[in-house]
């Protein structure tokens, strides 16, 4: 299993809410076997596919290949909103846990603004579960996560799981890392532009065996349907952009 938490981060840095979702995709899941890669949800009665997708909306959700996590921050669980008072102390309890007869876990993070903050590490090598529980001021609005990382004999070589954000709002500041926002909004613009402007390699598809025709045909009428949407997306970084000016000014 992958993360590609510098993506999600970045989006989440921008004070957006993106929850993560993890799966396994026939036939490229590598060495592992199909379902290893979970996303889990907590659901409040008894289990229907309507229940699940609700619950998944709300956020209170994490991805693993093994472990199981707890979180809650002043009690809260994963994928929350929390309204305090600038400077407020947050009370932070995690836990993960595993069968060690698969896996092994060596650490559990606590990350804030995409930067770990606080670590645990087993006191043992053959323990299956490690608990986190710290204190952290709410100085300014932030995404508050964990995130577990551990290893295993056999298929894969990495055991891993990460939460859902708590989101903490400080006097209705959007959770943003506002330092960040100009190379991170750069970095997403440029993307954008790449989409329109980079060419097509219908011989670098993973299947263009099957692709490349389709791809030689459809890539110029699709760019065309693609280009209005890039400029609605550049359109609402560049607000945002002005909304991270003003807020620099001001602070």
């Amino acid at each position: 299993m992958r993360l590609f938490d510098d993506i999600w981060f970045s989006f989440l840095n921008l004070g957006f809410n993106v929850r993560p979702i993890a799966g396994a995709d026939y036939p490229y899941f590598g060495p592992t076997l199909p379902g290893v890669e979970r996303t889990y949800v907590k659901l409040d009665g008894p289990f229907a596919p309507n229940e699940w997708y609700k619950a998944y909306r709300s956020g209170h959700t994490y991805v693993s290949n093994g472990p199981f996590l707890e979180f809650r921050v002043n009690g809260r669980e994963m994928g929350s909103e929390l309204r305090v008072a600038r400077g407020q102390s947050l009370e932070i309890v995690t836990e993960a846990s595993l069968n060690p007869d698969i896996d092994r876990l060596n650490r559990l993070e606590l990350v804030v603004h995409g930067e770990v903050v606080a670590t645990a590490t087993p006191a043992s090598a053959d323990g299956d579960r490690l608990r986190l529980a710290t204190e952290i001021e709410a100085d300014e609005s932030l995404w508050v996560a964990v995130r577990a990382f551990g290893d295993r004999d056999g298929e894969r070589d990495m055991t891993v799981a990460h939460s859902a954000p708590v989101f903490v709002v400080v006097e209705d500041d959007p959770w943003w890392k506002l330092e960040a926002v100009p190379e991170l909004v750069a970095r997403h613009r440029a993307k954008l532009q790449e989409l329109l402007t980079e060419p097509i390699r219908p011989a670098g598809d993973l299947e263009y065996w099957e692709t490349t025709r389709l791809l030689e045909e459809e890539w110029e009428p699709q760019r065309l349907r693609l280009e209005p949407r890039v400029q609605e997306a550049d359109a609402r970084y560049q607000t945002l952009l002005d909304r991270a000016a003003a807020a620099a000014t001001s602070s």
